[in-house]
């Protein structure tokens, strides 16, 4: 499966490539352009975190490794679930995870939903959404937040993980997302402030990191031992704008393909055009749902927000990142973020016609 995908990726890359040599004719070499100039977002957004993963498993190993030691769980879950799989959270948990199975569990599902979440998705729809329609997020959220453990047990089934060995060590990430969704739910503007705070704190150490590497780049200088070298992080960085740049132009042809049933799929689900694309959006990037989040329905906000949990990004940034760290992952990866997002906007559903009766 995995190199089926990365094919038809491919395809689209030259595809958009081509489209932008022929100055955008079918309108697919913008999105073409769009992928390649993520470059510059995305070096910003993950230069520093990776720069200093090597730094910072160095001074966290010991203490999260005596703590799993005594509880039993292993290392990688904790990182896994605070840092996203390509903001140094794959990096982490590899080095931390006591087997390979629970370093792909850990390092790529965990990381890319639950650690994606909080490091990113979160500090970024707060900052993107205005303040009155902040309630309409956070209850997507909220039903993201509880399918994620379901979704995240499949994914260990698939990785061959025995049953109680997932529960239990799953059992701090349905602590944390029953913690999560009663603070969204009674107590949402500390969360907010809680969240908001996670954010400011990863986007400080990555502008560090950035620094550290900067001055190390330029003159030579080492602020910090043990960074990871300029060269591997600018070929992650750039191996992921460029598998973006097939991604966004493959999205945008599903867009244009699904154009004219539009209106019978906004009949059926009951959710305006706007969220329905955005919906779509998402597969490469949240940034679609929260940008234009003013445009959407109440019901797509919220169904919406809950897919951004676990779906968002599966055909975006991340799956360029784990196609080149782990690319005989790649069929798990897929299925356990769209299992956890879909089952993400089917507790929406339920709870917005609950929500509706009451």
């Amino acid at each position: 499966m995995e190199s089926i995908l990365l094919y038809i990726v491919s395809i689209f890359f030259v595809i958009g490539a081509i489209d932008y040599i022929e100055d955008n004719r079918f309108k697919l070499g913008s999105s073409f352009e769009a992928g390649i100039k993520s470059m510059g977002s995305l070096a910003l957004s993950m230069i520093g975190i990776l720069s200093l993963t090597p730094f910072l498993l160095d001074q966290i190993s010991n203490v999260l490794i005596t703590i799993s030691n005594k509880i039993l769980i292993d290392p990688s879950i904790f990182l896994g679930s605070i840092i996203a799989v390509d903001m140094g959270g794959y990096n982490l948990c590899s080095n931390l995870a006591n087997d390979s199975s629970m370093r792909i569990f850990s390092g790529i599902l965990i990381s890319s939903i639950l650690g994606c979440t909080i490091s990113f998705t979160l500090p970024l729809s707060i900052g993107l959404v205005k303040k009155e329609e902040l309630d309409s997020l956070f209850k997507g959220i909220l039903c993201g937040i509880i399918a994620m453990p379901i979704g995240l047990f499949v994914g260990g089934l698939m990785l061959k993980i025995s049953i109680i060995k997932i529960i239990y060590n799953l059992l701090p990430i349905i602590l944390l997302s029953i913690f999560i969704g009663m603070g969204i739910l009674f107590k949402t503007s500390q969360t907010v402030f809680i969240f908001n705070l996670l954010g400011k704190i990863i986007r400080f150490i990555g502008m560090i990191g950035i620094i550290v590497q900067g001055v190390k780049s330029i003159c030579g200088v080492e602020l910090l031992k043990n960074i990871m070298p300029i060269q591997e992080v600018l070929l992650t960085v750039g191996k992921i704008a460029i598998f973006l740049s097939g991604a966004y132009v493959m999205i945008e042809f599903i867009k244009k393909a699904l154009n004219k049933y539009l209106k019978f799929i906004e009949s059926r689900v009951k959710i305006n055009q706007d969220s329905i694309l955005a919906l779509i959006g998402s597969l490469a990037s949240a940034i679609i749902i929260f940008d234009s989040f003013e445009k959407l329905d109440y019901k797509g906000k919220v169904i919406c927000s809950a897919f951004s949990v676990g779906g968002a990004y599966v055909f975006g940034g991340q799956l360029g990142y784990v196609a080149g760290v782990e690319p005989s992952m790649l069929n798990v990866y897929v299925i356990t973020k769209l299992l956890c997002g879909i089952i993400g906007v089917i507790i929406a559903i339920i709870f917005l016609k609950y929500e509706n009766k009451g």
